[in-house]
Protein backbone atom coordinates (compact mmCIF):
# COMPACT_ATOMS: atom_id res chain seq x y z
CA UNK A 1 0.00 0.00 0.00
CA UNK A 2 2.89 2.48 0.52
CA UNK A 3 3.54 2.56 -3.25
CA UNK A 4 -0.05 3.56 -3.94
CA UNK A 5 0.04 6.14 -1.15
CA UNK A 6 3.25 7.64 -2.54
CA UNK A 7 1.74 7.84 -6.01
CA UNK A 8 -1.43 9.47 -4.68
CA UNK A 9 0.55 12.01 -2.66
CA UNK A 10 2.76 12.89 -5.60
CA UNK A 11 -0.26 13.19 -7.88
CA UNK A 12 -1.98 15.50 -5.41
CA UNK A 13 1.12 17.71 -5.24
CA UNK A 14 1.28 18.63 -8.88
CA UNK A 15 -0.05 16.03 -11.29
CA UNK A 16 1.66 13.32 -13.27
CA UNK A 17 3.38 15.79 -15.59
CA UNK A 18 5.32 17.13 -12.58
CA UNK A 19 6.52 13.71 -11.38
CA UNK A 20 10.08 12.86 -12.39
CA UNK A 21 10.97 9.46 -10.99
CA UNK A 22 14.06 9.21 -13.19
CA UNK A 23 15.89 12.27 -11.86
CA UNK A 24 19.40 11.73 -10.54
CA UNK A 25 18.64 13.76 -7.41
CA UNK A 26 15.59 11.71 -6.50
CA UNK A 27 15.46 10.53 -2.90
CA UNK A 28 13.05 7.75 -3.87
CA UNK A 29 14.20 4.15 -3.46
CA UNK A 30 15.14 2.29 -6.66
CA UNK A 31 11.48 1.32 -7.01
CA UNK A 32 8.43 0.59 -4.94
CA UNK A 33 6.95 -2.86 -5.48
CA UNK A 34 3.94 -4.11 -3.55
CA UNK A 35 2.57 -7.65 -3.54
CA UNK A 36 -1.07 -7.54 -2.44
CA UNK A 37 -1.96 -11.18 -2.93
CA UNK A 38 -0.94 -13.64 -1.67
CA UNK A 39 0.19 -12.06 1.57
CA UNK A 40 3.52 -12.89 3.20
CA UNK A 41 3.22 -16.15 5.13
CA UNK A 42 0.11 -17.29 3.24
CA UNK A 43 -0.74 -20.97 3.08
CA UNK A 44 -2.12 -21.95 -0.32
CA UNK A 45 -3.40 -25.30 -1.61
CA UNK A 46 -0.58 -27.37 -3.13
CA UNK A 47 -0.71 -28.08 -6.87
CA UNK A 48 -3.48 -25.50 -7.35
CA UNK A 49 -3.10 -22.41 -9.53
CA UNK A 50 -3.19 -19.08 -7.68
CA UNK A 51 -3.12 -15.37 -8.50
CA UNK A 52 -0.36 -12.85 -7.76
CA UNK A 53 -1.73 -9.30 -7.46
CA UNK A 54 0.94 -6.57 -7.50
CA UNK A 55 1.75 -2.92 -8.28
CA UNK A 56 5.06 -1.26 -9.24
CA UNK A 57 6.28 2.33 -9.09
CA UNK A 58 9.34 2.12 -11.34
CA UNK A 59 12.75 3.27 -10.24
CA UNK A 60 15.20 5.46 -12.18
CA UNK A 61 16.13 2.86 -14.77
CA UNK A 62 13.22 0.46 -14.37
CA UNK A 63 11.82 -1.01 -17.58
CA UNK A 64 10.11 -4.28 -16.64
CA UNK A 65 9.73 -6.75 -13.79
CA UNK A 66 9.95 -10.50 -13.49
CA UNK A 67 7.80 -12.62 -11.19
CA UNK A 68 9.73 -15.60 -9.84
CA UNK A 69 8.29 -18.40 -7.74
CA UNK A 70 10.55 -21.17 -6.50
CA UNK A 71 12.19 -22.99 -9.40
CA UNK A 72 9.54 -21.95 -11.95
CA UNK A 73 10.55 -20.05 -15.09
CA UNK A 74 10.36 -16.26 -14.44
CA UNK A 75 7.43 -14.35 -15.95
CA UNK A 76 8.49 -11.10 -17.66
CA UNK A 77 5.89 -8.39 -17.08
CA UNK A 78 5.76 -4.90 -18.57
CA UNK A 79 2.61 -3.65 -16.85
CA UNK A 80 2.87 -1.58 -13.67
CA UNK A 81 0.05 -3.42 -11.94
CA UNK A 82 -1.82 -6.59 -12.54
CA UNK A 83 -3.01 -10.00 -11.58
CA UNK A 84 -1.15 -12.99 -12.95
CA UNK A 85 -1.97 -16.67 -12.74
CA UNK A 86 0.80 -18.85 -11.30
CA UNK A 87 0.73 -22.60 -11.81
CA UNK A 88 0.32 -24.73 -8.71
CA UNK A 89 3.32 -25.33 -6.47
CA UNK A 90 4.53 -28.55 -4.93
CA UNK A 91 4.02 -28.87 -1.17
CA UNK A 92 6.53 -26.90 0.87
CA UNK A 93 7.81 -23.37 1.46
CA UNK A 94 8.44 -21.13 -1.54
CA UNK A 95 9.78 -17.62 -2.10
CA UNK A 96 7.81 -15.36 -4.43
CA UNK A 97 9.82 -12.45 -5.82
CA UNK A 98 9.09 -9.53 -8.09
CA UNK A 99 12.37 -8.09 -9.38
CA UNK A 100 12.80 -4.91 -11.43
CA UNK A 101 15.17 -4.79 -14.43
CA UNK A 102 16.52 -2.03 -16.66
CA UNK A 103 16.03 -2.20 -20.44
CA UNK A 104 19.52 -3.74 -20.79
CA UNK A 105 18.49 -6.67 -18.56
CA UNK A 106 20.45 -5.61 -15.47
CA UNK A 107 18.77 -5.60 -12.07
CA UNK A 108 17.95 -2.11 -10.78
CA UNK A 109 17.84 -3.11 -7.11
CA UNK A 110 14.05 -2.94 -6.88
CA UNK A 111 12.56 -6.10 -5.41
CA UNK A 112 9.68 -7.40 -3.31
CA UNK A 113 9.79 -10.84 -1.67
CA UNK A 114 7.27 -12.89 0.28
CA UNK A 115 7.26 -16.43 1.61
CA UNK A 116 4.33 -18.75 0.93
CA UNK A 117 3.63 -22.34 1.92
CA UNK A 118 1.84 -24.82 -0.31
CA UNK A 119 -0.02 -27.56 1.60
Amino acid sequence: MPALLALLLLSACGGEDKMDFRGADSNLPPSLIEIYEPVNGAVIPANTDFVVDYAVLRGNRGDYVEILVGEEKPMRINSLKGRHLIHGLAPGKHALLIVEYAADGKKTGGMARIEITAK
